[in-house]
């Protein structure tokens, strides 16, 4: 059958051969060095059993990991241990930080350029609890008014970047709803900040 092989951050591409091409294309290696192997379970075996097996026998220097733990090692070692791994952590905090700055700013300019109408509704008998629904009400607008032309954008540069790249990006469900969450969060506590400039909403400053 068919599959799709392309680049990865450790290759601009990929070749497969069979044993004998790639010594004669390497002839520095011997049959005796094995990277990494591959091995097809019968249909019905049970997985971990095999891999604890395994296990016992082959050397301890040997990692046996099934798919999904191969995976996670591979992700694992592409963010904690390589320096673009550090660079996208990084630039995703920078990324966290100045957008509840923008937003903090947002809010703390409305409540002040609006200042004399919380003071009267203070003064009508409005409670602070009152406040805080308004100020979570306009960070929650906000969130969503951001969020999605942020998402269409982005879901165009994963375009450009997978073609440019031709490194697989897709823009998974789990993914988008992680990054609205992170960006509800950001607003959240952007909100709270900018609510400390509500007690300065005092009714008897109006007269």
């Amino acid at each position: 059958g068919f599959f799709r092989l392309g680049a990865s951050f450790a290759a601009d591409g990929n070749i497969v051969t069979s044993d004998l091409n790639f010594l004669r294309i390497f002839p520095s290696r011997t049959a005796d060095e094995i990277d990494m192997g591959v091995i097809r379970l019968a249909p019905g075996a049970d997985i971990n059993a095999v891999q604890t097996a395994l296990k016992t026998r082959l050397n301890e220097n040997i990692n046996v990991f099934t798919y999904k733990e191969l995976v996670d090692f591979e992700q694992g070692y592409w963010k904690n241990r390589t320096p673009i791994g550090f660079i996208f952590g990084f630039g995703t905090i920078m990324g966290l930080v100045v957008g509840m700055v923008i937003v903090y700013q947002i809010l703390f300019t409305d409540i002040t350029n609006h200042l004399n109408e919380f003071a009267t509704l203070k003064a009508m008998g409005y409670s602070h609890g009152y406040f805080v629904k308004v100020v979570f009400a306009s960070a929650f607008f906000l969130a969503v008014l951001g969020f999605v032309p942020g998402f269409g954008l982005a879901y165009c540069l994963y375009k450009v970047a997978e073609s440019a790249t031709f490194l697989p990006m897709p823009m998974s469900e789990a993914k988008v709803i992680t990054v609205f969450l992170f960006i509800l969060s950001m607003c959240a506590a952007a909100g709270l900040l900018a609510m400390r400039k509500l007690k300065a909403a005092n009714p008897a400053d109006m007269f």
